[in-house]
């Protein structure tokens, strides 16, 4: 009876290994070109796909946030998103929330005179910050969404049709 046991395992295994794939090593490695970089040893004038002249609207927080804290966010977030879709979608302009309470972002206190939370616009021209505004008059119309919104689609607005 052992031996038919023995021989029955035997055969299961055999089995098992014989169904099993064998893997199959591919001796090439398919190369993805990153399509954000431009040859820089290419003699035709490609430009980068990145926006080079554009306006970067910041709204800078802490990590700890108050109510109006948040109202800064939404209505300044929905003044750009309902105003700017296609600036937004062409890179013509881009929204960006920055915590200055992280280290990586102390910067912006001194690069913005930042006291406190903050909407500020930067005009980017040839890839450099060519000058910034704080919207400060966002303190005072928190208490307004059609205002506050409209102040800051003003101000964008204005931003953008400066050359």
């Amino acid at each position: 009876m052992k031996t038919i046991l023995y021989i029955l395992t035997f055969w299961l295994i055999l089995s098992v290994f014989s169904m099993a794939e064998t893997p199959v090593v591919k001796d090439t490695i398919p190369i993805i070109k990153d399509t954000n970089t431009v040859d820089i040893d290419s003699t035709t004038t490609a430009k980068p796909l990145e926006q080079v002249n554009k306006i970067i609207v910041y709204y800078f927080h802490g990590t700890r946030r108050c109510s109006n804290c948040i109202k800064f966010e939404e209505y300044s977030k929905e003044a750009i998103d309902s105003a700017f879709t296609q600036e937004l979608k062409d890179g013509q302009m881009e929204w960006r929330m920055i915590n200055i309470d992280e280290p990586e972002n102390k910067h912006f206190i001194n690069d913005y005179q930042l006291f406190t939370k903050s909407l500020i616009l930067s005009k980017v021209v040839e890839g450099k910050e060519a000058k910034w505004k704080n919207l400060d008059k966002i303190w005072d119309l928190v208490t307004s969404k059609e205002k506050f919104i409209e102040y800051v689609q003003n101000e964008v607005k204005a931003y953008l049709k400066e050359e």
